[in-house]
């Protein structure tokens, strides 16, 4: 009787075991810090001399461009420039003119690990 109860229990977990999903597959995660696909990633001396202008002013001190990424929308070209200052970073987006345009800046604060 123990044997037939030891035989049942082992089934049992190994159908358990057999039933679990298995790990998903490594899907790479999207890049948080990368915007939408449509933006085309540029250097950051290829910015247009206004937006770097802007980027030197007051509402930027400490902060420095990371990353830079163009697109063109409704026949008018639009920059997204990633700033960093320190732990956080944030996006802002500005016009060809150097104009920032409408929208919250976002904000993250990177986690050290």
């Amino acid at each position: 009787m123990k044997k037939l109860l030891l035989a049942l229990i082992m089934c049992t977990a190994a159908f358990a075991a057999l039933a679990q999903d298995p790990a998903p597959a490594a899907t790479p995660a999207p890049a948080q810090d990368q915007p939408a696909t449509d933006m085309q990633p540029i250097a950051t001396s290829d910015l247009p001399a206004a937006i770097t202008a802007s980027l030197e002013g007051q509402d930027y001190t400490g902060w420095t461009v990371s990353n830079a990424y163009k697109k063109e929308k409704d026949g008018k070209t639009i920059y997204k420039v990633e700033l960093s200052n320190g732990s956080a970073t944030k996006m802002v987006k500005f016009d060809a003119d150097g104009n920032k345009l409408k929208g919250k800046d976002k904000e993250k604060e990177k986690e050290v690990q």
